[in-house]
Formats: C-alpha cells, sequence, structure tokens
C-alpha cells in the first residue's frame, strides 16, 4: 500500500527528528518494522530527508542511524574519542544510561564481565527500585583484576539496584564434560542457570578470538594453542564465552560445550540484550554478532561503527 507524502513526513519526523526506534514507529502507525525501514528509505530517496554527515555529534547521530537501519537494532548509541575522558568510560557512561532508562521494578537483568561493563556498572547511579534481580550469565572468571569479573560486576550491579544477587559461583570454562555434569548438578547453580531462562534483559561484552585479544585466554581458561585452534576453525569472536563463526553461528566445538552458564538460545530469547564494545581490534567480532542478531542495542565507538556500515 502506497503512503501519502504527509504520512511518510510524519514517518520521517518520528525517527529522525522524535528519535522514535522503527518498532516503536511500527507500533504506532500499525505496520511492521521491516516496511517503517523501507518507508524511510523512501524518504530518502523522494528528497524528504536529506542526511549531511559533518563532524563531532552530528557523524556520530548519523552513524548510529545508519547501523540501526542496517542490522535491525533497536537502538544504537556510537560514542566519538573525547580528549578529556577516555572512550572506555565514555562508552560505559553511554551505556550505564541507557541501562537505566529501561530499570523498572520487577526486572531481571542479567550482565556477564569486562573492561566495558566495568565502566558501565562503575558509572550506573544507585536506584530506587524493587523486587529486581540480577544473575550472572556465566561461571566466574577468573580475571587478574576482579573488578572486572562477573561475580564481582553483578554483586556490584544488584547494589545499586537494590535488586537480589544471583551469582553462578563456578569457572566460566571447565576442562572437560564430566566436570561441567558434575558442577550443573549442584542445586545452587541449577537454580541460578534456571533463572537466566527468564530474564529480561542482559549487559554483554563482545570479544574478539585472536589468541591474543581473547580474554579467556588472558584469564588463563584458554591455552594460546586451543584459542588459536577455534579461531582456524572459523570462530571470529565470542559473547559470554561462546565462540561464533562470521555469521554470527554459534560453533559446534569441544570448547563451546565446556561453557558453564546461559544457554545461547535462551539468551536469544532475552527481549533486551545490551552489547558494549570499545577498540577497532573488535571490528569483525561485532560485525558478525550483529549479523546472528545477537543483540538488540549496541553501544560502540566511532572507528568499530564507521567500519560496519
Amino acid at each position: 500500500m502506497q503512503r501519502s507524502r504527509d504520512d511518510l513526513i510524519a514517518i520521517a519526523r518520528r525517527y529522525y527528528v522524535d528519535g522514535k526506534s522503527q518498532q516503536e514507529i511500527a507500533a504506532e502507525f500499525g505496520i511492521s518494522r521491516p516496511t517503517v525501514s523501507s518507508l524511510l528509505k523512501e524518504c530518502k530517496e523522494k528528497g524528504i530527508v536529506e542526511i549531511r554527515i559533518s563532524e563531532g555529534s552530528s557523524h556520530t547521530a548519523a552513524l548510529s542511524r545508519e547501523l540501526e537501519e542496517r542490522y535491525q537494532l533497536q537502538k544504537a548509541v556510537v560514542v566519538s574519542q573525547s580528549e578529556n575522558i577516555t572512550l572506555l568510560s565514555r562508552i560505559g557512561n553511554e551505556a550505564a544510561s541507557y541501562t537505566q532508562s529501561i530499570l523498572r521494578d520487577g526486572i531481571q537483568i542479567g550482565i556477564s564481565w569486562g573492561m566495558t561493563l566495568y565502566q558501565l556498572v562503575h558509572q550506573m547511579q544507585t536506584v530506587n527500585i524493587s523486587k529486581a534481580g540480577v544473575v550472572q550469565l556465566t561461571g566466574g572468571f577468573g580475571a587478574s583484576n576482579p573488578q572486572y569479573d562477573g561475580t564481582e560486576l553483578a554483586r556490584e550491579l544488584s547494589r545499586k539496584m537494590q535488586a537480589g544477587y544471583y551469582p553462578l559461583v563456578c569457572p566460566v570454562l571447565v576442562k572437560n564434560i564430566l566436570v561441567k555434569d558434575l558442577l550443573l548438578n549442584e542445586p545452587w547453580i541449577r537454580e541460578v542457570l534456571h533463572r537466566t531462562e527468564s530474564l529480561d534483559a542482559a549487559l554483554v561484552g563482545i570479544s574478539s578470538n585472536a589468541p591474543e585479544a581473547s580474554a579467556l585466554v588472558r584469564a588463563g581458561f584458554l591455552s594460546h594453542e586451543e584459542a588459536k585452534d577455534i579461531q582456524q576453525a572459523g570462530a571470529v569472536g565470542h559473547i559470554c564465552g561462546y565462540s561464533y563463526d562470521k555469521d554470527g553461528n554459534v560453533m559446534d566445538h569441544p570448547i563451546n560445550h565446556r561453557i558453564i552458564g546461559i544457554d545461547f538460545h535462551d539468551f536469544l530469547n532475552i527481549p533486551e540484550r545490551i552489547g558494549a564494545a570499545c577498540g577497532i581490534q573488535k571490528a569483525e567480532a561485532v560485525r558478525a554478532s550483529l549479523k546472528g542478531r545477537h543483540l538488540t542495542t549496541l553501544i560502540t565507538d566511532e572507528s568499530i561503527a564507521a567500519a560496519l556500515v
């Protein structure tokens, strides 16, 4: 059905001026999200919308819109470099602001590990909500700096949310399936993993699978040789410890079978999946994750965003 010019203008205004997501616009106008995307493209073709990319915030805003359209994200936030504050800190601040915007009474939220998520939790304000819960998505990471470990991040996030705290008291990666099966039979571990099946939101980092950049290698869970093996098998990145290929498919690899944490299919069923990534070396991993529809929201830096679009 062809839309009138007035309809096109109204849709374009909602998206580019009011900052509404494509999903919100679809609900308002009673159409599908792909239809909204097509109509926004038509707005550009008919000259209703003209995008001029300049420096600074206008540039990052344009990159954000392009990411949302290209990868069907609910929200993309692109951060530019500042002379006065580190890029990692700025991404953490944006991620904290976005996370606070979705918090509500009763929300159940999962969190993984990493420096970017540390910045997110560190910069969050204390909120006054009730009956919320924070669940550790994967086993303990044994990070050299425990502040970056999922256990500590979940604890601190639960404190700031005044929420229940549900840690996974076990390693994220074990030596073999037998050890994993034994741990999965522990009542507390079983209960926490059961909670990951019904989360409202998840906060995750994205890691490259290059051995020199892998968080699992740095923490000592994988040897350099093991990381090289899974990379040669086609892995480009991992989320919650699970390695995936260039199309975002989680790989049928022995290392993935030794992960203790949320089942990846359960992860993909979480309504709000917020990923944060910093550094151009993660661009390939982020691209594959977006192709696999792992995330609903991406918060990243300008260099990664430019590589993706």
